[in-house]
């Protein structure tokens, strides 16, 4: 992802807020640059207590709507930087667990991309 994506409107440097929710809906406003009355609201299930390390997880494609378009993305993971792909007991949920990146307004910005390391 780090690399070539616009700031969306609302990009505006850290996260604010004083909990989780503040600053996810935070998060939300800053990448896609919608109020999050727009969002979606999702249920987490519980996170299995073991799963299985399938192995490096390489990139993620995903497609969002920014600023009113529908973007797709591809994010590539530095080495450094991969994430295990793993699964839980029953296969029915993915999990990317460790790696060194974060997500920002910029999308997904591994750790060890210096150019874009004010986004960290």
């Amino acid at each position: 992802m780090s690399g070539g994506v616009p700031p969306s409107s609302r990009a505006r440097g850290r996260a604010r807020g004083r909990n989780d929710l503040e600053r996810a809906a935070d998060l939300y406003e800053r990448f896609t640059g919608h109020d999050v009355s727009q969002g979606q609201r999702v249920q987490v299930p519980e996170l299995p207590r073991v799963a299985a390390v399938i192995g490096e997880c390489d990139g993620l494609l995903y497609t969002t709507v920014r600023d009113g378009k529908t973007e797709r993305y591809i994010h590539k993971f530095r080495k450094a930087d991969k994430p295990l792909l793993c699964v839980a007991p029953d296969g029915r949920q993915i999990l990317l667990v460790g790696g060194r990146y974060r997500f920002t307004e910029a999308g997904i910005v591994d750790d060890s991309d210096k150019k874009h390391a004010h986004l960290v």
